[in-house]
């Protein structure tokens, strides 16, 4: 497995710091973990959100229905003073902060890849520069919707947590029917681009995302296309990798 990128761009520049997406990959011998998560702007301290979430998986290589209230009782322990906070910021608290959610493992022993997909946060896989199949968007018509989200108000996490089919939410590719497996990780900005130009009949758009190597070229590259109005203005998130 080799690393050929990982980088986030912010929705605005001058912000850096308020980019709400947030990535970690941690490699353990011959095995991977990705964890990728896009926290929503309309909520409350999202980015802390994401944060706690993708640190969560990377730490425990689980995420489950019984893992979403631990993790919301990691939030509420990073202690927030309710009385120094403004009407609107209690308000912003009380209706929760909202999260996608992607999580990969790759085990290079059994050759194949697992997946958590929740939210417009999408996996894709390739046979070099084909493609093979996204998870758990398949259509950039998908990305008109709003997203469903974990979040740290329990009311909003039903549609995972008691959910009748709660395996829709996984998917697992098995790499040994593939000559030159490759994995892409974004975040909805991207993804919905992608998936608009492949529609297309744009033959080059995986060839495109897999010759970045370095965050400027990333920060080129999404300038140009937010130029065109081919990609929305929002925090852009890509990890590439070839096994």
């Amino acid at each position: 497995m080799e690393l050929l990128f990982n980088g986030s761009i912010p929705k605005d520049y001058a912000f850096p710091n308020e980019n709400e997406d947030w990535f970690n990959i941690n490699f353990i011998e011959h095995n991977i973990r990705i964890a990728l998560s896009d926290g929503a702007t309309v909520s409350y301290n999202s980015q802390k959100w994401a944060k706690i979430l993708v640190d969560y998986f990377i730490e425990t290589g689980n995420f489950s229905a019984a893992d979403v209230k631990k993790v919301i009782s990691i939030y509420c322990a990073k202690g927030f003073d309710l009385n120094n906070m403004t009407l609107m910021q209690k308000r912003g608290f009380a209706f929760g902060s909202y999260a996608t959610l992607l999580c990969v493992e790759c085990n290079s022993f059994n050759n194949n890849i697992r997946i958590l997909g929740i939210g417009d946060t999408i996996a894709v896989l390739l046979d070099k520069e084909s493609f093979i199949e996204a998870f758990p968007y398949i259509s950039s018509m998908q990305f008109l919707k709003n997203p469903q989200m974990l979040s740290t108000n329990k009311r909003s996490n039903f549609f995972f947590v008691y959910s009748k089919n709660r395996s829709k939410f996984y998917k697992r590719w098995d790499l040994n029917s593939i000559k030159h497996p490759v994995l892409l990780c974004m975040t909805d900005a991207l993804g919905e681009w992608a998936l608009k130009e492949m529609e297309s009949g744009n033959c080059l758009v995986w060839e495109e995302l897999l010759s970045i190597s370095n965050i400027k070229d990333f920060k080129s590259f999404v300038q140009t296309k937010r130029d065109d109005n081919m990609m929305k203005i929002d925090d852009t998130t890509l990890i590439s990798i070839i096994f």
